[in-house]
């Protein structure tokens, strides 16, 4: 396992600061580069991505190597409402939750041994388009509260970079099963008195069997603790071909959170997705209009891992004293979120069409349409 560099390039990359006006050096999504907000000094981001490699599973899950978010400049933030772990800069005084807006938050004070990311996408999108992004989605829809579209200038929005797992594995599956093909037949039978022809549906059954072979490259699985996976698949998916190496300079003015699914957890996560999909291929390969009986054995073989963090928008707003959340995928734009609905609206919609098939009733009982 790859150890965290301790070096005094990472004591002069973390606080970096511009040759030309002294001033700090951070991130900038706006312009993809790291730049000074002072005097417009930009430095191009190191593209390189040879470090991003895969790790050994079984010695992941042995031993993890310390990565201590102090050592970069950093806070752990321990959120007590939602309980999810999250860095913040060093100096950050005031603190609110990307997750659920909390601002009950402590320094947490843990000792853990932390498995250091190789990897990283940047932020592509900015703050001003995020918001631009939460206007756009927040006003629209009939079915939500007009007064909604008051919150596009909200200013509880977090930029965040959220830990993820990556898993491949070889696997190798044998599956048998039934397929069965559908044919009709006729048959007369009575309806009201009547004899009439009726196609009745009927299976053919055919035993088959065969292999698979297959290999999952990059199953992704979140590490948040306050994100869920089901949430994540929403905003998917990431172009994993555009992760660079990992540098902490990319993170400096940007919050980050901690990871808190360990990579054996996420490797259950990722094992039954495997599964999903491989049970899911060898029904295709059996074929026929319908199925019963399949079977599936596997096996997974070369299986390792890789810790990335990808960047994410995180709106938490309130609405009726009950919290929604809305996010922003921070490399394609692509969103999604909750709202509130309306009643009133609903209700309105409802009456609207219960009035349309009444008046269609009313005017053919009246004759008005034989006319």
């Amino acid at each position: 396992m790859q150890e965290f560099e301790q070096s005094s390039y990472l004591e002069n990359t973390i606080s970096p600061t511009c040759p030309s006006c002294g001033s700090n050096l951070a991130y900038s999504a706006e312009v993809k580069k790291i730049a000074c907000s002072y005097c417009g000094y930009t430095e191009d981001i190191d593209h390189s991505n040879d470090k991003v490699v895969e790790k050994s599973l079984t010695d992941a899950v042995e031993s993890a190597t310390s990565f201590v978010p102090e050592e970069v400049g950093k806070k752990v933030f321990d959120c007590q409402n939602c309980g999810s772990k999250f860095m913040v800069e060093s100096d950050q005084i005031k603190v609110s939750c990307g997750f659920c807006g909390s601002k009950n938050v402590n320094v947490d004070a843990y000792n853990h041994q932390y498995i250091q990311p190789i990897g990283i996408i940047p932020f592509y999108i900015s703050r001003f388009e995020a918001e631009n992004i939460f206007a756009k989605w927040i006003s629209r829809g009939w079915f939500h509260p007009s007064k909604l579209k008051r919150l596009a200038a909200v200013e509880d929005l977090h930029g965040l970079y959220i830990p993820f797992w990556t898993y491949d594995a070889q696997t190798e599956a044998s599956w048998r099963g039934e397929a069965g093909q559908y044919y009709y037949e006729s048959h007369r039978v009575r309806v009201n008195g009547r004899m009439q022809t009726k196609q009745v549906r009927k299976v053919r059954w055919q035993y088959r069997q065969g292999n698979l072979s297959h290999f999952f490259d990059d199953v992704l699985v979140v590490a948040s603790g306050g994100l869920q996976q089901r949430h994540i698949e929403k905003i998917l998916p990431f172009q994993l071909a555009e992760v660079v190496n990992f540098d902490p300079r990319l993170m400096v003015g940007w919050e980050s959170e901690v990871y808190n699914l360990e990579v054996d957890q996420g490797h259950q996560i990722a094992d039954q997705v495997m599964d999903n999909k491989i049970r899911n291929m060898c029904s295709a390969q059996l074929g026929g209009d319908t199925q019963r009986n399949l079977y599936v054995e596997s096996s997974k073989s070369g299986q390792t891992f890789k810790h990335i963090v990808l960047p994410l928008w995180i709106c938490s707003y309130m609405y009726n004293n009950k919290t929604y959340h809305f996010t922003i995928n921070g490399q394609s734009g692509k969103v999604h979120g909750k709202k509130p609905l309306s009643v009133v609206k609903i209700a309105f919609t409802i009456l609207i069409v219960i009035l349309f098939f009444v008046g269609i009733w009313w005017l053919r009982e009246s004759g008005i349409f034989a006319k």
